[in-house]
């Protein structure tokens, strides 16, 4: 991992889910990401996503600092494609494209895994950290 990339996670505050957590809960196996280069620490990235629909992104601590030479920050971005296997007549069925991860298992400042889950394979339910008394998203994930 770039020192940049490195210093990126290590800035990141919060994870937004933009559908809200239980709708990302039920219904995508996996999310895509990548690094975004964007103007803000905070809110939706600007930019056009070239890649695919988001369905959320990490929010920066304030006192962040850019992390590239053109003054602007690298946030993560989660999205998927038109032929994922969350939407209608997607593909990866019972596999996954290389930029993949189980969303349940993102923190902020932490990559995600790939899980059974996330490959297609339904019967392994990924160790999320959340116990049944401890209802709604983990820590640190808005909506």
């Amino acid at each position: 991992m770039s020192d940049a990339a490195a210093t990126s996670l290590s800035q990141e505050v919060a994870i937004v889910w933009v559908e809200g957590w239980d709708t990302v809960d039920a219904k995508y196996d996996y999310v895509r990401w990548m690094f975004e280069k964007t103007r803000n620490r905070t809110g939706s990235p600007r930019g056009t996503m070239r890649a695919g629909r988001i369905v959320g992104y990490a929010e920066l601590a304030e006192n962040s600092e850019p992390t590239e030479p053109s003054r602007r920050y690298r946030r993560r971005v989660f999205y998927v494609k038109d032929n994922d296997r969350s939407e209608p007549n997607g593909q990866y069925q019972d596999a996954t494209p290389h930029e993949a991860v189980d969303p349940r298992t993102l923190r902020p400042g932490i990559n995600g895994q790939l899980t059974d889950r996330a490959r297609g394979r339904r019967t392994a339910q990924p160790d999320t950290g959340i116990s049944a008394s401890q209802p709604g998203p983990p820590d640190g994930m808005l909506f």
